[in-house]
């Protein structure tokens, strides 16, 4: 068997996957909405021929019902000279039951492989008639995201509010050096610039071959005298990606679309994947301004007509050249105004150039989003997008931040005085076989600026540094026997990174060292307590000389 063989039974057996759940789907719904749930082609079929019938006229072959149950929802337009059934809301062609796994198919493919609303949102901008439930049982079934689901839960963060285009960016690297892009010998990628308008969330992603600073500043000049010098430019802080995470998320998003990519097109070079994935990332609704990143940051959607283009490839046009002189001259601002009365010069222009320009047309105005009955000027259209934009923006904000202000206010009547709680320790500061979270007690509660923070001890001495609730565990089923003997008066002052090394090591010798000498005579507590010198306690690169093996 060859490989394209397997390739077209592999195909083949999604499919047919795909229609018996569907089909399963359909047969638990009750008996009066299996018919109209979905549209089959019999089915369009007798739509349109209702369509056609004479106003007023009686048809023997459909009931009333049918009939004023077609009158209702559809209605008949002319696509490339064709009748074509569309929903009388949307106006968008019907998609029929037998073109679902196609459709859906390229719809997920153009928004990078994300998740049900997007995918919908993009079906939705070109047909109608596509239950939502056909497009869960295809994201079931599709491997490359089934493979990359998240496995992290999402914890409730105080949002960071950027109002306006390009006054906030944040950026990142994503380290790809374990997947090196070769594209020839003096050129190796290994990491990711990736950056993101904050408020319109908007992307960029840079191929690099390091990390340097002259690199990086190479490519942020680049972006920013494309547009316009940005405001704050914040890059993630090291081992906290709580404080950006806008970029944190778009990381992982990118990931995941770059992967889902690749695996689409079985390729390696994830360099050439970049420019395709952002374009699908830019150009798919954001859950945060309800608006495509694209159409905030440019004030129109993205002039890419999938059916303009294969009207084009069907009938051979080439080149520039080879386009009609009308289509040529026409733009997305003036073709709605001309009306196509200069199609109907049927004496000036050739038949066969008539009939692509009406084909082309036609299929440019059923496809266009705008509305053509009241045209608007292009500056207050943006305006228009980028204000609805941000009222979405700031609802979102404010749902967030009261999420976010209930969950700590939540929290803060969970834990008093006296309560155990954990905080959690740093992986620099443990091994992987040493606990998580160092056992305190909560000996006061400090409002500052409108929030609650914790002054904590532990069994080795106060902490000399304020927590917030964020940063609590409840420990209080599980408090050490140390903790309920302690005698809070008689400890000293601790920092947080002697407290962790301490606790870590504390079931072998109850102290850490700091030594900045040879660590060889037993003034060194690790030296005394017989046990070795370890990351915990300095780095490697120094002259210990208790490291052991």
């Amino acid at each position: 068997m060859t490989a394209s063989s397997a390739t077209t039974i592999q195909a083949n057996n999604a499919e047919t996957l795909f229609y018996e759940e569907v089909d399963k789907h359909i047969n638990s719904l009750s008996v009066k909405f299996r018919q109209k749930c979905v549209i089959k082609q019999n089915v369009y079929d007798d739509i349109i021929k209702c369509l056609t019938l004479p106003k007023g006229k009686p048809s023997g072959l459909y009931s009333s019902k049918f009939i004023y149950w077609v009158k209702q929802n559809f209605i008949l337009m002319k696509l490339s000279g064709i009748d074509i059934g569309c929903c009388i809301k949307s106006k968008k062609p019907i998609c029929i039951y037998e073109a679902y796994y196609n459709v859906i198919s390229e719809g997920h493919a153009a928004v990078s492989h994300e998740g049900r609303h997007k995918t919908a949102f993009e079906l939705n901008a070109h047909y109608s008639w596509i239950p939502r439930f056909c497009i869960e049982i295809f994201l079931k079934q599709c491997i490359p995201c089934q493979t990359r689901k998240p496995i992290k839960q999402h914890a409730i963060s105080k949002p960071i509010i950027s109002l306006g285009v390009m006054t906030r960016l944040q950026i990142d690297l994503i380290d790809m050096r374990t997947r090196p892009d070769t594209i020839a010998p003096d050129i190796i990628y290994n990491w990711i610039l990736n950056c993101i308008d904050h408020y319109s969330k908007f992307s960029w992603a840079f191929p690099l071959k390091n990390k340097s600073a002259n690199d990086v500043a190479v490519k942020l000049r680049e972006l920013f005298f494309c547009l316009r010098a940005t405001t704050i430019a914040s890059q993630s802080r090291p081992r906290h990606p709580q404080s950006q995470g806008c970029i944190e998320r778009a990381n992982g998003v990118l990931c995941d679309a770059l992967g889902k990519w690749m695996a689409t097109n079985n390729s390696s070079h994830w360099s050439e994947g970049l420019l395709p994935v952002v374009y699908g990332i830019n150009t798919r609704v954001s859950s945060i301004t309800k608006t495509a990143p694209y159409q905030v940051m440019f004030g129109q959607p993205p002039r890419s007509d999938s059916e303009f283009w294969k009207l084009v490839e069907q009938n051979g046009i080439a080149d520039e050249e080879d386009l009609p002189t009308l289509v040529a001259e026409s733009d997305g601002e003036t073709m709605y105004n001309k009306q196509f009365d200069s199609i109907n010069s049927t004496d000036v222009l050739d038949s066969d150039v008539v009939h692509i320009v009406q084909k082309l047309s036609d299929d440019v105005v059923s496809n266009s989003l705008i509305d053509i009955s009241s045209p608007q000027p292009s500056s207050a259209r943006h305006d228009l997008i980028r204000k609805i934009a941000t009222d979405n923006y700031l609802t979102t904000a404010n749902k967030r931040m009261k999420q976010y202000q209930d969950s700590v206010t939540t929290l803060t009547e969970k834990f008093n005085v006296n309560d155990c709680v954990g905080v959690p320790i740093h992986p620099v500061d443990r091994t992987n076989t040493d606990a998580k979270y160092l056992p305190c007690l909560i000996v006061e509660k400090i409002k500052k600026d409108k929030n609650i923070m914790y002054k904590l001890v532990c069994q080795y001495g106060k902490l000399d540094n304020t927590f917030a609730i964020e940063h609590l565990v409840d420990l209080k089923s599980a408090c050490p026997q140390e903790l309920k003997q302690l005698t809070i008066d008689d400890l000293q002052d601790i920092t947080m990174i002697e407290a962790c090394k301490l606790y870590v090591r504390g079931s072998i010798s109850g102290s850490t060292c700091d030594c900045k000498g040879k660590c060889a005579t037993k003034q060194c507590p690790c030296k005394k307590a017989g046990v070795s010198c370890s990351t915990k306690c300095h780095s490697k690169l120094g002259a210990c000389k208790n490291m052991g093996e």
